[in-house]
């Protein structure tokens, strides 16, 4: 799922959504470790959480540039005309007043000040960044026009003419060229790797992608440096769930003597957590999996390929020590007799 690809409403409940899944994971693994004690999973969950709220809060502000721009769009026009002639009206009544006083009128006196280029260049740069965070504003502004002709008092010469001036086309908005693919695109869909060179959205996200099914490629690097995930500059372009996919991926790969599900229809990944003694528990299809022989578990026998167990039970077959029938450890009868009583 990409962060743009649906509207609003849909986006904060698919968020919502992730959440109610991590607190439900959160739930399930009490109880399985100390209290105190931070595992990879809580800290995974901590991470996709964060990801999760950061991906939250920027669909907040993407609907606060929605309402900005569409404001603006809409409004702005037509309060500059009226605060103009607002301040015409005031001008002709304080000449008015000189008049009605026997004094006279300075011909030399200016109209309502115009705005400048350079601060409407402003206002168009800005509006040209609320758009490239994805505003879709092509179709509204269409919709805009015929209600500006309605909205819009008549105008003097003078505005029209200071009007004409302000509404010349601002510069073009910046553009870089990605370096994968060699396209042209807008600096703000462009990302800035550490390695100075420059990767579109879809290219970073394709580099992310192949680097979760082919091991050569994690990290994703570009001139042999990693690319940072936590830098704001890169999370920004990546979708959550991708985020997550690459933290659960990162977990993995840093795990030493990885065990997998032995079933080779599941295959997942077994996480430390998942782990009691030398039996693994798969968290997709429940099935045991021996963390010695990375086959399927053995019950309450011992794993043939436990080299160090073998070599144990033979001492204690040699010295005549018994296994306990609870937790099969090996039992070593210090002082007292052979038998137990309560």
């Amino acid at each position: 799922m990409l962060l743009y690809d649906v509207d609003d409403e849909t986006l904060r409940l698919v968020l919502q959504m992730h959440l109610d899944d991590l607190e439900s994971i959160r739930q399930s693994n009490k109880g399985k470790c100390r209290a105190d004690e931070a595992t990879d999973l809580d800290i995974a969950i901590e991470t996709y959480k964060s990801e999760i709220e950061a991906h939250a809060l920027l669909a907040a502000d993407r609907r606060m540039c929605k309402s900005i721009a569409k404001a603006n769009q809409t409004d702005a026009r037509l309060i500059n005309n009226l605060a103009r002639q607002e301040d015409q009206a005031a001008r002709d009544r304080a000449a008015a007043v000189r008049l009605s006083n026997g004094g006279e009128l300075d011909e030399d006196v200016p109209a309502a000040p115009v705005r400048s280029n350079n601060a409407k260049s402003k206002e168009d740069e800005m509006l040209r960044k609320l758009k490239a965070l994805f505003v879709s504003a092509n179709g509204e502004e269409e919709a805009h026009d015929d209600e500006e002709d309605t909205l819009s008092p008549p105008e003097s010469s003078s505005w029209a003419a200071s009007r004409l001036q302000t509404n010349l086309p601002a510069a073009n908005p910046t553009k870089l060229t990605c370096d994968s693919c060699t396209n042209t695109c807008p600096s703000t869909t462009v990302a800035h790797l550490p390695c100075n060179h420059n990767y579109c959205r879809d290219c970073l996200r394709t580099l992310f992608q192949l680097s979760l099914t082919d091991e050569s490629l994690f990290p994703p690097r570009c001139c042999r440096q990693p690319i940072p995930i936590d830098d704001n500059n890169i999370r920004a372009f990546l979708p959550s769930q991708l985020i997550g996919s690459f933290r659960a991926k990162e977990l993995e790969l840093l795990t030493p003597d990885r065990t997998y599900c032995h079933r080779p229809t599941c295959s997942r990944f077994i996480p430390k957590e998942f782990t009691r003694g030398d039996i693994g528990t798969c968290p997709a299809c429940q099935h045991e999996t021996c963390l010695m022989c990375k086959g399927a578990g053995h019950g309450e026998q011992d794993c043939t390929q436990d080299t160090q167990t073998q070599a144990l039970l033979e001492v204690a077959a040699a010295n005549g020590w018994q296994r306990c029938f609870g937790c099969r450890r090996v039992v070593e009868l210090d002082h007292g007799c052979n038998h137990m009583s309560e």
